[in-house]
């Protein structure tokens, strides 16, 4: 799996690796953005692309799992 385009304009969070302070962000600013300013301890985090697929994939997970919930019930 990618940068999946269909999550362009999807909130996804990333979350500080010094404080878990949780950053929101769209799909397409994350796809682009090399840094992020953490709002929390204010550290400049360096988001990797190995991060950014598991920030996508975490999210494709989330959505999966939220839909099957609603299949159940």
């Amino acid at each position: 799996m990618g940068l999946a385009e269909n999550l362009s304009d999807v909130s996804l969070t990333f979350a500080c690796p010094d404080c878990s302070h949780p950053t929101v962000r769209k799909g397409s600013a994350l796809r682009t953005i090399a840094h992020i300013r953490c709002d929390g301890c204010n550290a400049k985090v360096r988001i990797t692309y190995p991060q950014k697929l598991a920030i996508f994939e975490k999210h494709k997970l989330l959505t999966t799992q939220g839909a099957l919930r609603l299949a159940i019930f």
